[in-house]
């Protein structure tokens, strides 16, 4: 049998890791209780108050409502239909025309006086 070390080595290593995380117990460090936060904890300016908080708004649609219209939207989409070319450009059309353009853009460029 051909063992690979590599995978049994790393899950033993893993397997450790984790029960060192498990062991360790850190203290219970409330802030709050300290002489220097606690006056500014108690202090804190323009704290929001919950009975200031907004409304939920009456008007909202309903989950099913929401799903008529993304339906209806589908719909669309799927029923879209590309029109017809009249008279469709061959690629070498349009390669033409592109180098076309970008010639009159290099000329455009010769003329900046830079």
């Amino acid at each position: 049998m051909n063992f690979n070390l590599r995978p049994i080595t790393s899950l033993v290593m893993l397997a450790a890791l984790l029960s060192g995380c498990a062991s360790m117990k850190l203290p219970d460090m409330d802030f709050i209780k300290f002489p220097e936060f606690k006056e500014e904890a108690e202090n804190i300016p323009d704290y929001p108050n919950v009975a200031d908080a907004a409304e939920k708004p009456k008007n909202l649609r309903s989950g099913e409502t929401w799903d008529l219209a993304a339906d209806v939207m589908i719909e669309k989409r799927d029923g879209f239909m590309a029109p017809e070319l009249v008279d469709p450009k061959s690629d070498a059309e349009i390669m033409r025309e592109m180098q076309d353009l970008g010639n009159q853009a290099d000329a455009y460029k010769k003329d900046d006086p830079q």
